[in-house]
């Protein structure tokens, strides 16, 4: 009884065949399974691709300490913007005019100042000396807890030369020409801040430059806050099961300015200083969740997809449906009537109207409790001719399938053989009319009788090929 793959007995519709199936049928399902074979296909190569968008779910939310360190990678570069080819580049490193200088502020005390100019630096798009600040660290405690590392920023200030930072070999710009520089140009810094962005497509993280252009004057200094917003991207790969993996990077920031004097950091620097910039960790962060579809989910959607192809499945079972009761009603009023090939193909009105009854009444005949009432019908007329006892030993009649031998019971030749004066009949014949055909279904109303009292007889070779056409049935029957 535990059993679920039990299956239930169905008998044939003909020999080896026990659904009804059709032409339309069959050409409707070709249709359906390649269309559905080329999508889960298209789908498949789409997923495979990472062309399906994962879902992603984004929550920003305060963290009291973050921590951020890029030692393979540079989180910004800056230049002078030489937008004319006499200018001169105020970073170089022979006679130099303008020296870019590093200050760490921890708990909001300066370090030691650092110059960002170094050997074999890098050139800019614009011919000048491109710097950058390697194994940079930043970190933000804005709850000043002390079992955690204190905050620590970075202040990048470019200064009048200043010798004592300068490499043995390099010397300082003289005065003049120091002046002649901000007489000569409008002097810009171009500064990218290089931001990170997760591509669905390529399952990579790619840079994504952010240019800002920062002006300094002789007179006036310009100060500015670099905060950066930072991002926690957590992404599952995984096929059928999660497959996580974590990566923190700067997402944003927000560029806050505003003009001083020259002599502003004077007292920390000992120098004029034209430009400054505070680099810091904002304590606003994002947390990003995203989860690439999993196959299950391809193959529920491929699935959808091919269920609602499939709503023509109804119409053609409503179909083979129509056709089987047609053939099983042709097929019994065929064996019934002898004329009834006739009487379908007759274009006359009255045949027509009397197929047609002869059809619903058929469609009733094949109802399952009309088709237990006429069994039932038999018993009884066998039961009330030869008695319970004869119809009792019936159980023991039988058939050898090898040898010329009969069971030795009394009722086998009582009902096995036939009488003599019906052997001796040559020609058989039915006095049947279409009120006969109705004669032991259970219903007795009028409805169910449908003819009138004329005789219907037809030709002994007919005859004969009705009865060739039962033989032929049951010996299928037989066979399967």
């Amino acid at each position: 009884m535990a059993d679920i793959f039990g299956v239930p007995y169905r008998q044939q519709i003909t020999l080896e065949e026990k659904v009804q199936k059709s032409v339309l049928g069959g050409i409707s399902s070709v249709i359906v399974i390649l269309v559905g074979f080329g999508y889960l296909i298209y789908v498949m190569n789409e997923w495979i691709s990472s062309k399906i968008l994962p879902k992603s779910t984004s929550t920003m939310k305060v963290d009291n300490y973050s921590q951020i360190i890029f030692d393979n990678e540079q989180l910004f570069e800056f230049c002078y913007w030489k937008y004319d080819p006499s200018q001169i580049d105020p970073f170089r490193m022979k006679r130099n005019i303008l020296t870019p200088v590093g200050i760490y502020f921890i708990d909001g005390i300066p370090q030691k100042p650092f110059s960002l100019l170094q050997e074999n630096q890098k050139q800019s798009t614009y011919n000048t000396t491109l710097m950058s600040i390697n194994n940079l660290s930043l970190i933000q405690n804005s709850n000043f807890n002390k079992e955690l590392n204190a905050t620590k920023e970075l202040m990048i200030v470019i200064t009048s030369c200043n010798q004592t930072l300068m490499n043995e070999g390099y010397e300082c710009a003289s005065q003049e020409e120091i002046q002649d520089f901000f007489r000569s140009s409008v002097n810009y810094i171009s500064f990218w801040l290089n931001l990170k962005q997760y591509d669905p497509y390529s399952q990579q993280f790619e840079v994504v430059k952010k240019q800002y252009y920062l002006s300094f004057d002789y007179e006036i200094a310009q100060q500015g806050q670099l905060i950066l917003t930072q991002t926690k991207a957590t992404i599952d790969t995984g096929i059928l099961f999660g497959k996580y993996y974590s990566k923190s990077y700067v997402y944003n920031a927000q560029l806050v300015t505003s003009a001083t004097s020259k002599n502003f950091w004077s007292t920390l620097l000992v120098q004029q200083s034209y430009f400054n910039l505070f680099v810091r960790l904002d304590p606003m962060s994002y947390d990003i969740q995203i989860v690439y579809p999993k196959l299950g989910e391809i193959l529920a959607q491929v699935g959808s997809i091919i269920s609602m192809l499939m709503i023509i499945q109804y119409g053609i079972q409503h179909y083979n449906e129509w056709l089987l009761d047609c053939n099983f009603i042709d097929k019994v009023l065929r064996f019934y009537f002898i004329d009834y090939v006739q009487l379908k193909q007759s274009k006359n009105k009255v045949d027509k109207e009397t197929c047609q009854e002869l059809i619903q009444s058929a469609r009733k005949k094949l109802v399952y409790t009309n088709v237990i009432y006429e069994l039932s019908r038999i018993q009884l007329f066998l039961l009330h001719h030869f008695g319970r006892t004869s119809l009792e030993q019936t159980h023991h009649l039988g058939l050898y399938a090898r040898g010329d031998f009969k069971p030795s019971c009394d009722m086998y030749e009582k009902f096995i053989t036939i009488p003599k004066t019906e052997i001796e009949k040559q020609h058989v014949q039915f006095d049947m009319n279409r009120a006969d055909f109705n004669l032991l279904c259970r219903a007795k109303s009028r409805t169910m009788i449908l003819g009138g009292n004329s005789n219907n007889q037809g030709s002994s070779a007919a005859i004969d090929n009705v009865f060739s056409e039962v033989k032929s049935s049951s010996l299928k029957s037989i066979k399967t």
